[in-house]
């Protein structure tokens, strides 16, 4: 739909650039002026821009207008955040990255997902309109909580989760009808996709982190909205709502019982919404048996493991959800081996951590004979590395039982094993490790007993969730390599 036929795409692409920093410009002298808080203006021109954005699929043709206009302000933001510019812009009460995490769910959705407009622009929706309505009442709600690091209002939780229903049910059919839509969804269907998208905007928002929910929230509201109308389109819907049901109360129980913390339940279940909707109950069961294999492992010696945070989901299951989320709009079937070696990767290392504590001999560093405590990075056991191969082993006949897949033994076991060494190898010569100023205790975090540790070795960049995170990226080359050579 072209709103502007007689302009060039770049003419508009110029006037849209154009009439952002005037805008800007504006909020700023009116903010100076009239001496309002930052975050007012802030919200305005959050709103503003927003907007801007959900029309550009009526003003372009093409995508390649909206990327470069969401990478130029990548760039531009991160300058003025820097340079303390525009705070009618980025100013909050805490120190936000949400003006560069703006840009970037943009040039995500634009780049992948743009021959999808109505899912699209209601992604930017919920963000532009709903996310603000919450940040505005939140402000007022005197019940707090903390599912991860920042402060979250339960009103403002509701209120994100009841406007950003509204625009859901609204927006499909509003723009189901502009763009002449073959059928249109019945209304307890629309009511079911409404709920279910408001639901993942709001569980995306309460786990955000200095502005991280512009990128949270479209990606989660865009990602569930297609995974509920293709289940429906698929006749798989009663299934993905019995998943829905299924994970909210498994992941509830192991928030209860300090399995995960809450912002690991919630991050949990996000991945596990778009890794069910992808492949169903096949592709689900693997991580299912990741996650609970590794919680009775653990709780077996009594180790705590309510500080699994949204972090470790990611960086355990992130590959996995990639790989599934390519499978899901791109029909790319060697990313089912792609997926199956990320998680064998995940859960071999974690098993060759849990199992390798029953070990009766200290480990000892990887590629070194020195002996070092249990629990040190880099340090490793015969039987945790049996453990590794075993882990990867399950995944492998999961593979191969239930997505019906063949070869995939072998290949994993490999990849289990060679993730395992990769993750001890980087725990030994590159991962972080921190002191703690107040306890003086050696750590692998950044903040111990409620203060910033102190870098003492490796790289400030690459802590344990990151080392977890290139295990799986490893995992899932090496399985994929063998399944292609040995096939």
């Amino acid at each position: 739909m072209d709103l502007f036929p007689s302009l060039n795409d770049w003419t508009l692409f110029s006037l849209i650039f154009s009439g952002i920093f005037i805008v800007l410009g504006m909020a700023e002298l009116i903010r100076n002026k009239q001496g309002w808080p930052p975050e007012s203006t802030r919200q305005f021109v959050h709103i503003f821009i927003g907007l801007i954005v959900c029309i550009c699929p009526f003003l372009f043709k093409h995508n390649i207008q909206l990327i470069t206009l969401s990478s130029l302000f990548i760039v531009i933001n991160w300058i003025f955040l820097k340079s303390d510019k525009f705070a009618s812009m980025h100013a909050t009460m805490r120190k936000s990255y949400g003006t560069v995490y703006f840009p970037f769910s943009v040039m995500i959705l634009s780049y992948f997902w743009w021959d999808k407009p109505i899912s699209f622009i209601l992604a930017i929706l919920v963000l532009a309109i709903a996310d603000p309505i919450a940040a505005t009442i939140g402000a007022k709600g005197r019940t707090s909580y903390y599912p991860w690091r920042d402060k979250k209002s339960r009103r403002g939780s509701l209120a994100m989760f009841g406007s950003a229903f509204l625009i859901i049910m609204l927006g499909t059919d509003l723009l189901s009808r502009i763009y002449g839509a073959s059928f249109f969804i019945p209304f307890p269907v629309l009511i079911g996709l409404s709920l279910f998208t408001a639901f993942s905007a709001a569980m995306a928002e309460s786990i955000s982190f200095r502005g991280s929910d512009n990128l949270s929230i479209p990606l989660a509201t865009f990602l569930s909205y297609e995974i509920f109308l293709i289940n429906y389109t698929h006749d798989t819907l009663f299934q993905l709502l019995l998943w829905t049901a299924l994970s909210i109360a498994i992941f509830a129980l192991a928030w209860n019982r300090r399995s995960v913390s809450a912002s690991g339940a919630i991050s949990g279940y996000l991945v596990g919404i778009v890794i069910f909707g992808a492949g169903g109950w096949p592709w689900v069961t693997p991580l299912i048996f990741f996650f609970i294999s590794s919680s009775i492992l653990s709780h077996l010696h009594h180790k705590a493991y309510a500080d699994r945070n949204i972090l470790q989901v990611l960086a355990n299951g992130g590959m996995g959800t990639i790989f599934a989320i390519v499978y899901f709009f791109w029909d790319f079937p060697p990313a089912i081996v792609l997926y199956l070696g990320a998680i064998g990767a995940a859960t071999a290392d974690t098993w060759a951590t849990e199992i390798g504590f029953y070990s009766r001999s200290k480990p000892r560093l990887v590629l070194s004979k020195k002996i070092v405590d249990r629990g040190t990075s880099g340090g490793v056991t015969f039987v945790g590395i049996i453990g590794s191969v075993l882990g990867a082993l399950i995944i492998g006949i999961l593979g191969e039982e239930i997505l019906g897949m063949n070869d995939l033994l072998l290949p994993l076991s490999i990849a289990g094993l060679v993730g395992s060494f990769t993750d001890s190898i980087l725990g030994r010569f590159i991962q972080a490790q921190f002191k703690c100023p107040s306890c003086r205790e050696q750590t692998e975090d950044r903040y111990h007993c409620d203060t910033k540790t102190e870098l003492i070795f490796g790289s400030r960049w690459i802590g344990n969730d990151m080392v977890n995170f290139i295990n799986t990226i490893v995992g899932a080359a090496v399985a994929y390599f063998f399944w292609m050579n040995c096939g």
